[in-house]
């Protein structure tokens, strides 16, 4: 089983041809120490190499409220809905993307010709989730210039819930932990 963590989901990726946990990488390169992050580059959460040849990148963060602190779980669902409003954070999400693709074209790697960037959010509350989709759209805005055609029919943006990744996702299971 191909196990990971992030934002207290727990991801099988067993089915997939290849995982990387981006934020780990720097560990395979000579005179790293195995507790070195990849903090220059900030980036995805993983890169997911599917069987069909399919590229995903995927940003995970949760704001569900048990994986919270009892004094600050009034304020997750007040966090959740102005980041999703944020044009800060939807560009700090967008440098993301942008510190993937300079770290991967750095280190040699193949970036790949096309990719869906995807950005599961698991809101405080199940109504939240109707913002993500304005948020996606905030995202594809700071990173698609409208002129760059080519460069646009690249790159695929999604945001869903952790319900919604199942559905589309039945390969990756996830659940909370």
């Amino acid at each position: 089983m191909s196990m990971f963590v992030e934002s207290s989901i727990q991801f099988d990726f067993t089915n997939a041809q290849n995982v990387i946990e981006y934020e780990l990488l720097l560990k395979g390169l000579p005179g790293a120490s195995s507790t070195i992050r990849n903090t220059f580059w900030k980036g995805i959460d993983f890169h997911i190499e599917e069987m069909s040849g399919e590229i995903i990148w995927l940003e995970v963060k949760s704001w569900n409220p048990k994986n919270i602190p009892a004094k600050k779980r009034g304020g997750s669902r007040r966090s959740f809905q102005c980041k999703m409003k944020s044009t800060a954070f939807a560009a700090a999400t967008r440098n993301k993307f942008l510190g993937t693709s300079a770290y991967f074209a750095w280190d040699n790697r193949a970036l790949p010709a096309k990719v869906r960037f995807l950005l599961l959010f698991e809101p405080p509350h199940p109504i939240d989730s109707a913002l993500m989709l304005t948020f996606s759209d905030k995202i594809k805005s700071q990173l698609m210039p409208p002129k760059v055609v080519s460069f646009r029919t690249r790159i695929e943006i999604g945001a869903m819930n952790l319900a919604e990744w199942n559905k589309r996702f039945p390969d990756y299971p996830a659940s909370l932990i």
